[in-house]
């Protein structure tokens, strides 16, 4: 009989590898900012400190016994927004840091971009975007940034290694980075939300070659990661964003292309996308056979499960789909009898991580008798 925490690895392993695991692994990811306030801290003061970070990042292992670590105690980013003026997430009154609606690059800047995108972000969209480039020097400005990354990095090294450990939990998943769809990464970065829909109607063929570009620049930064080791699962996380909001028409022509190609490109590589399906994508949902063959990891807000049983690719693992809300609002007898119908529903293969389909972002979203309740329910009756 081994450890805890091999015995989780090997439940991760197993589904990696295209075999039925002892029982259903759990995970459940909780923001640092919801584990402070959950403490009684405060998010605009102590997200900034890595004693009181480790502090939450603890406590939410001793009362969230899933099978991976709930909360990173260095998943915050706040003093490097800070320190370089990062206007892609800004702070709100109480120090919660939101994604604004912004467009850093011009209509007519577009040419520009699918030219040269690296050459494009690092020359003209990151002084637009980060207010250190207007400091004295703004020579060095790429500099600072690099620095004060590695500064706040170094405050919260070895610490999830600590907590994996303590609280016995898997340690064998890795993560190897965070890309996008490319017509995700233009609407979210690049252009906005809004201004992107405008694109697609007065310029379709700008909006087509930028997302190539886009592409083979994601496709370079594939490449220039390490190989994941034998036997290591090594994720690359995929959040969707804008094809929820498009139609079937718009999202065969403009996004799904060049997604499956780059999805295609992680795969060849040996990594494992782990795709997050945003919001509704029940009229998309005929698109995801076109997935490349290998292992890949899905997820999804609020697509029907009966249309995600019918297209999910049998090669793929479906995770975290338990509705949150029932969660949050929920009484405990209601998550039980959802979490046995979401088990019912997609388990029978072998190719199911459970989990909720998102993780709290705030303290008042952890209704913590519910997820204690919804974890004792999966470990019992998701044993295979």
């Amino acid at each position: 009989m081994g450890t805890l925490q091999e015995e989780r690895n090997k439940l991760f392993l197993d589904i990696y590898s295209g075999k039925k695991p002892a029982r259903i692994p759990f995970t459940m990811m909780v923001d640092i900012q919801a584990a402070l306030e959950y403490l009684g801290y405060s998010v605009k003061r102590d997200s900034y400190s890595a004693e009181k970070c480790y502090e939450a990042a603890d406590k939410m292992a001793e009362l969230i016994d899933v099978d991976s670590l709930p909360t990173n105690p260095g998943s915050t980013a706040g003093a490097v927004f800070r320190y370089i003026g990062q206007k892609f997430m800004v702070p709100g009154e109480d120090g919660f840091f939101q994604h604004p609606n912004i467009a850093p690059m011009e209509f007519d800047e577009y040419e520009q971009y699918i030219k040269d995108p690296y050459e494009f972000i690092v020359g003209t969209i990151h002084p637009r975007v980060f207010e250190v480039f207007n400091e004295e020097y703004p020579e060095l400005a790429h500099i600072k940034i690099r620095i004060a990354r590695q500064v706040v990095a170094s405050q919260y090294i070895g610490m999830d290694v600590k907590l994996k450990e303590k609280h016995q939990r898997e340690n064998i998943q890795r993560m190897a980075g965070l890309l996008w769809a490319p017509f995700d990464f233009i609407a979210d970065y690049i252009r906005s939300f809004t201004t992107i829909v405008t694109d697609m109607k007065r310029a379709p063929q700008l909006v087509l070659d930028a997302c190539e570009a886009t592409l083979e620049y994601e496709i370079r930064q594939i490449k220039a990661l390490p190989r994941p080791a034998p036997g290591v699962p090594t994720l690359i996380s995929v959040p969707l964003h804008m094809a929820p909001f498009m139609s079937s028409k718009d999202v065969e022509k403009f996004y799904w292309p060049t997604f499956v190609k780059v999805i295609q490109a992680m795969v060849d590589h040996g990594f494992i996308p782990s795709i997050f399906f945003e919001a509704n994508w029940d009229r998309h949902m005929y698109l995801l056979p076109d997935l490349p063959k290998g292992v890949i990891s899905t997820s999804f807000e609020d697509t029907q499960r009966s249309l995600i049983k019918k297209y999910l690719p049998s090669w793929a693992v479906c995770a975290r789909v338990f509705p949150f809300m029932l969660l949050k609002t929920g009484t405990k007898q209601e998550c039980i009898d959802e979490a046995k119908r979401v088990i019912d529903d997609l388990a029978g293969d072998g190719k199911l991580v459970f989990g909720p389909n998102k993780g709290p972002l705030r303290a008042s979203d952890l209704n913590m008798e519910n997820v204690q309740a919804l974890i004792q329910t999966v470990k019992e009756y998701g044993k295979y």
